[in-house]
């Protein structure tokens, strides 16, 4: 830069050239665009899907047990509970077609089913009744002396697992002697 240029105050440099409005506003919608579409593809899709929960409706059979080995022919009146809760951006229901149920009490299956074909809706609920039969299922001593003594304390815990379409797979923990639903874990399965 020579002397001259300085005190004349010109700059050997140019002056930065003025963004126009269009073109901001251009990068703020494809900055929100990406913003959205990095949302929607790492946002968890599994709080997308429904919730699961079972409540018992009936239990017979049960009371028949004294703590004696006998054979154990119980049945369950059961409801599965679907809610898919409403999400910012989309929901999933899902449909099912078949399923099977299994009651079972300290790992011993006192009682088993099928599970009628039932749909829950995007952001919306299902109550599904199906019943659980037994056959004459042997508890031992032991087990059938826990089971009366719990149901006495109404402490008794029984497992509920439910397999739908071979694609997800619902456990569930419930106590037959108190009211209300109790929530699933649910397992998808691939």
């Amino acid at each position: 830069m020579e002397p001259d240029d300085l005190e004349a105050n010109l700059s050997p440099s140019h002056a930065p050239a003025a963004m126009k409005p269009e073109t901001i506003m251009a990068c703020m919608v494809a900055v929100a665009v990406v913003i959205a579409g990095a949302f929607i593809v790492f946002y968890p899709q599994d709080t997308l899907l429904p919730t699961f929960s079972v409540s018992v409706d009936a239990a017979a059979g049960l009371d028949e047990l004294d703590g004696a080995p006998a054979p154990a022919n119980a049945t369950f009146a059961l409801t599965l509970h679907g809610v898919t809760r409403p999400r910012l951006l989309r929901t999933l229901g899902i449909c099912n077609e078949r399923g099977t149920v299994a009651v079972s009490y300290a790992g011993a299956v006192l009682a088993w089913g099928r599970v009628p074909q039932f749909c829950v809706p995007a952001q919306g609920r299902e109550h599904v009744r199906m019943v659980a039969l037994g056959g004459d299922v042997e508890l031992s001593d032991e087990l059938s002396s826990r089971l009366v003594s719990e149901r006495l304390w109404r402490t008794a815990e029984l497992d509920v697992d439910i397999m739908l379409d071979r694609q997800r797979y619902l456990s569930c923990r419930v106590k037959p002697d108190v009211d209300g639903p109790s929530p699933c874990k649910v397992f998808l399965l691939d």
